[in-house]
C-alpha cells in the first residue's frame, strides 16, 4: 500500500497546502501536533492515491478533512 500514499507527483501540492493552513488547520492541527491528541501521531497533508487529506493518523488508519473555501474551487472539484 506504500506507492498509493504520498505519491511523488503530489509532494509539491502538498507542500503548498502546509504552507497555506487555513484557520480551521491552524487551529486542529495546534491541537493534534506532537502527538497532543491521546498520544496519537497526525501527519498534515498527507495523500491517500491522487486525494490529499489534511490530516492522517497512520496508526488508527484515520483520515480527517477539514471543509472551507478551497473545496468550493475549480481546483477543489478536480
Amino acid at each position: 500500500m506504500g506507492e498509493l500514499n504520498n505519491k511523488k507527483e503530489l509532494n509539491e501540492l502538498r507542500k503548498r497546502l502546509r504552507n497555506n493552513p487555513t484557520p480551521a488547520e491552524k487551529a486542529l492541527w495546534k491541537a493534534l501536533q506532537q502527538s497532543k491528541f491521546e498520544g496519537r501521531k497526525f501527519r498534515r497533508q498527507h495523500s491517500i492515491r491522487n486525494y490529499i487529506v489534511d490530516f492522517y493518523c497512520t496508526e488508527e488508519k484515520l483520515a480527517v478533512e477539514l471543509d472551507g473555501g478551497g473545496h468550493y474551487t475549480k481546483e477543489g472539484y478536480a
